[in-house]
């Protein structure tokens, strides 16, 4: 009837394999007659102190903090807070880009522009310049011809005086020949002894002759003033059409400058629209390739979070798979150390002739704690 017993017991040893520490507590004492009544031998291990004694304890004490290590290292590795990798797009700041490549651009468009407006100018100046010198050689040939016409007008003015001064000397000496004719034959027929006569007709020829060169010296003045004024005239005259043909080429000349404008001023807005639209496309050009590279970067880096994230997804599932095989290799260890234990205790229940093994607590009469036995026992 004991041998059951103990075979009964190790059942229950094979049933506290978990490797939990059990502390065996001393059953409680039975009245003399009661324990006189029941015999039976009641011995209780504690598998765990058991087991740290064991010559390979030292192996599952390894692999429990090899277990510890990758625990902590698939916790790290799985919190998303202490993870290293973030799959985040990162951002990119295209206005430095996009600033950079105006500022770099504008010099040449604004160096086109003014190439644009200068050859513009330039043109328009020349144009003014041939107009303003056509008109000038105009009014030097007006002005060549208004002189010989004047010079023309003048001379004949001058003929015409001339010859009237002849004519009107040619009357005078006409109609005062006979008069002085007359005094100068009396003066000639005056005796010596009339010397009185002679002096008072001579006094007579000379006021007659002196009325007479007065009449052609006063005539001579006044067509000479004639002459002046008529120069005068001709001179004004000459000097109001030059003025007004130079008013008039002015404003021809105003008027031809405003229409080239005008045209330059259309040609130049086209030129300067297609300026800005070539300026445009390659400035879109240079935002397309820095949009470009901006995409390709962050390409780059998601496809290197990707990667990580995938590293570090196969690391943990390596770390899960080593943590796997530890914890079995601790299990079969400690199931081999407890059937070692086991063993162990069934030989010492045989040399003590117990009844029953238990591997926890159990208020039993007559009960007793050979954990110290039995380590006892592994140790020899």
């Amino acid at each position: 009837m004991t041998r059951p017993l103990v075979w009964a017991a190790l059942a229950v040893l094979l049933a506290g394999c978990s490797g939990r520490a059990m502390t065996a507590k001393p059953a409680p004492g039975f009245p003399p007659e009661a324990r006189a009544a029941n015999a039976t031998r009641i011995a209780v291990v504690d598998l765990t102190r058991v087991a740290r004694v064991h010559p390979r304890w030292p192996e599952v004490a390894a692999l429990d903090r090899q277990i510890s290590v990758l625990q902590a290292k698939l916790a790290l590795a799985s919190d998303p807070r202490l993870s290293a990798v973030r799959i985040e797009i990162p951002r990119v700041d295209l206005t430095p880009g996009m600033k950079a490549a105006v500022e770099r651009m504008r010099p040449e468009f604004q160096h086109e522009v003014e190439v644009v407006r200068a050859a513009a100018r330039a043109e328009l100046d020349a144009y003014a310049a041939q107009v303003r010198a056509d008109q000038q050689q105009q009014l030097v040939a007006k002005r060549a011809a208004l002189e010989a016409q004047m010079t023309k007008a003048i001379q004949e003015k001058r003929d015409a005086l001339d010859k009237d001064g002849q004519q009107y000397q040619q009357q005078l000496l006409a109609e005062y020949r006979l008069p002085i004719l007359n005094l100068k034959l009396k003066m000639e027929n005056v005796q010596p002894s009339a010397r009185g006569d002679a002096e008072k007709l001579n006094e007579q020829l000379q006021a007659l002759t002196k009325e007479r060169d007065e009449k052609i010296a006063a005539r001579e003045k006044a067509n000479q003033e004639a002459l002046q004024e008529f120069q005068k005239a001709q001179i004004q005259q000459s000097n109001d059409e030059l003025a007004a043909l130079s008013a008039q080429f002015n404003k021809e000349g105003q008027r031809l400058v405003d229409a080239r404008a005008a045209e330059i001023t259309a040609r130049v807005r086209a030129q300067l629209e297609a300026t800005q639209a070539e300026f445009n496309q390659r400035l879109r050009g240079q935002q397309e390739a820095i949009v470009n590279s901006a995409r390709a970067t962050q390409s780059q880096a998601v496809a290197q979070a990707q990667a990580q994230a995938r590293a570090e997804a196969e690391r943990i599932r390596a770390l899960q798979d080593q943590l796997l095989t530890v914890e079995r290799d601790r299990t079969r260890l400690y199931a081999l150390i407890l059937a070692a234990a086991r063993v162990e205790a069934a030989g010492l229940a045989q040399e003590r002739k117990w009844d029953v093994v238990l591997t926890q607590a159990i208020s039993a009469p007559g009960a007793f704690d050979a954990t110290d036995e039995l380590i006892a026992r592994i140790r020899r």
